[in-house]
């Protein structure tokens, strides 16, 4: 009896010992986590290889994945990024994911992330839940000595899917209530759209000027002013594609840009490839070169425009400015000049990567604690899944 006792109480001593430790874990010291972004369709079985999705998650597990990672929006489809994810940095790694502007395009997909945080289903260490409407999408939770807060800017008040982005006066009350509660000394919110576009840290390019949350200054304006007010460390952001980091008034602008890995389906070797073998079926069907090359843009409009663009042709501004008739007439006149021999292919391939608008796919790893906080960049330098480290930048000190 005596012994059944005692090893009952060692039993619910060393039990509490585990829940204590992994409490202090949470509540106190150094830890890192990751930031990512705007994979879409990448992260599907289509593009399981190290050129996309997969090898920035590769690199993530190579570099070190931290205690938890947050996908900052685009996730579309959610199950296949959450699957890639239960493959690469396994079922047990913590991940918080964020509202895109093409996650709100698909009713199936918005019930699949709102799913992930009802319930029984809640992401660890939940503070507080959103606002009636956005109850799931949007959510605060505390890890370490921080404080984390993640919007959907797609709010409207009433539903979490109303609107382009924004940052409504319901939701900037929820934040600004939350931010009250809060006892942590240091404070991250992520949102899909940046309060205003700025240039890739290596490109120079730079997407959805006035499209993103400068759509609407003044609401911008207010919620800049409520960070400043709360000594927020920082907003972190996707949508753009331009990974960059920049600092307004003492608040950190982090963008992690895109991991797709490479952001169009074709360089001019694989695009080459691929018509040779869809204009040959064609051929073998009695189709004309002319005819069978016509129906091969009309299958990938929007690919072959990219692609015409990244060799130089076009505006030099937006790919989706070149006509089709001029996609067509560049993309008769590649096939044909690479279909002369090794040496022409090789010249678009040279002209491809000159012209490329392609951003780098690119993770952030924060690292933080009670007195300093730490932000590495990491980028794909070739296009091959080859991730460094390519900038450092204190945060906090």
């Amino acid at each position: 009896m005596k012994n059944k006792f005692l090893s009952r109480i060692i039993s619910l001593l060393f039990f509490a010992i585990l829940l204590q430790t992994a409490y202090a874990q949470n509540t106190s010291g150094e830890f890192s986590f990751i930031v990512s972004s705007d994979q879409r369709d990448h992260a599907t079985e289509k593009y399981r290889s190290h050129e996309y999705t997969m090898g920035g998650y590769e690199a993530i597990k190579k570099f070190g994945k931290g205690s938890f990672m947050v996908v900052l929006g685009d996730l579309d489809p959610p199950q296949a990024t959450n699957e890639l994810i239960d493959k690469v940095l396994g079922k047990d790694y913590n991940r918080y994911f964020v509202i895109g502007n093409h996650d709100i395009e698909n009713p199936s997909n918005i019930e699949y992330l709102r799913q992930l945080n009802r319930g029984e289903n809640s992401y660890p260490n939940i503070a507080r839940k959103g606002p009636a409407g956005c109850e799931e999408t949007t959510y605060s939770f505390d890890w370490g000595p921080a404080h984390f807060i993640v919007l959907n800017v797609y709010y409207d008040g009433k539903t979490d899917t109303g609107i382009d982005g924004n940052i409504t006066p319901e939701l900037l009350q929820w934040l600004e209530n939350d931010l009250k509660m809060n006892s942590k000394k240091h404070v991250f919110i992520f949102g899909h759209e940046p309060l205003f576009p700025v240039l890739d840290m290596d490109t120079g390019t730079v997407r959805h000027e006035g499209d993103a949350l400068d759509k609407y200054p003044a609401s911008t304006l207010r919620y800049l002013q409520l960070l400043q007010k709360y000594k927020v460390t920082a907003y972190l952001s996707g949508h753009v594609h331009c990974a960059s980091y920049s600092s307004v008034n003492g608040i950190w602008l982090l963008n992690s840009g895109h991991l797709y890995g490479q952001e169009g389906n074709y360089t001019a070797e694989k695009l080459f490839s691929h018509m040779t073998k869809e204009i040959g079926k064609e051929k073998e069907d009695g189709l004309g070169r002319t005819e069978a090359v016509a129906n091969f843009f009309r299958s990938e409009n929007k690919e072959m425009k990219k692609f015409i663009f990244n060799l130089g042709f076009g505006d030099g501004i937006n790919y989706k400015n070149l006509t089709d008739e001029q996609t067509l007439e560049h993309l008769t006149e590649f096939y044909i000049e690479c279909t002369k021999g090794r040496s022409e292919l090789e010249k678009y391939s040279d002209l491809f990567w000159k012209n490329t608008e392609w951003r780098p796919s690119t993770f952030l790893k924060i690292k933080i604690n009670e007195k300093e906080g730490f932000l590495e960049i990491y980028r794909d330098k070739d296009y091959t899944g080859n991730y460094v480290l390519r900038h450092t930048q204190i945060l906090y000190k």
